[in-house]
């Protein structure tokens, strides 16, 4: 019987390694209805970005706290008598963001996420904006796209694009004493049957030359 070598213990062959690297902090969100892509699509056919025009403005959200980005899956187990759970088969539904805002105003941004009317604005001398809450327009879709730079001397980052978007759930504005007025917010982002399949709920990528 041979000697096992002690460098049995680490896999042998190919091996990728993570990058001893740390993202830190809440990405910055914005999003824009209809939505035009920056990247409509890039050299390697991945749609991601917005670009703002003035049919089609991006709208970026100010403050807000505790942003979390998630996948909603529904799962399937696959029963066998004979040795249990064979399988198990898993369905995405949607991905989805959560934040608390903190920046509720102007209302031209705040009418998007309580899902209000449109709003009127009025100049100097008045100087008021004004949108009604009416009934939900279900029909109503954007594109929302967030990143966060993790290196600011080389502006390398990573971003999230979703195609075909949503905000949805009940909100109540909280307003403790002597704290910011507060609002909890839910987008989803649905599968866009009008994207390739693989990027059919959302597009990542990473902006790093320096370590790809």
């Amino acid at each position: 019987m041979g000697i096992i070598p002690t460098t049995a213990a680490t896999p042998t062959g190919t091996l990728t390694a993570s990058d001893d690297l740390r993202i830190e902090g809440a990405p910055y969100f914005y999003f824009s209805t209809p939505g035009e892509y920056a990247q409509n699509p890039d050299p390697d056919d991945f749609y991601w970005g917005l670009l703002g025009t003035e049919l089609s403005p991006v709208f970026a959200l100010g403050c807000y706290e505790d942003f979390r980005f998630g996948d909603d899956v529904t799962v399937s187990d696959v029963r066998c008598d004979t040795i249990g759970v064979a399988q198990t088969i898993q369905r995405r539904n949607f991905l989805y963001v959560t934040f608390t805002l903190t920046s509720l105003l102007p209302f031209t941004i705040l009418r998007h996420v309580l899902r209000g009317g449109e709003v009127e604005v009025e100049a100097a001398p008045e100087g008021t904006e004004k949108f009604g809450i009416g009934e939900i327009d279900n029909t109503l879709f954007y594109k929302c796209y967030f990143s966060r730079v993790y290196d600011e001397n080389t502006g390398d980052f990573v971003a999230v694009t979703g195609h075909r978007c949503q905000f949805v759930d009940a909100w109540e504005i909280a307003t403790p004493w002597a704290e910011a007025w507060r609002v909890n917010i839910t987008m989803r982002l649905f599968a866009d049957d009008d994207m390739p399949v693989a990027q059919r709920f959302a597009t990542l990528i990473r902006l790093d030359p320096s370590a790809i």
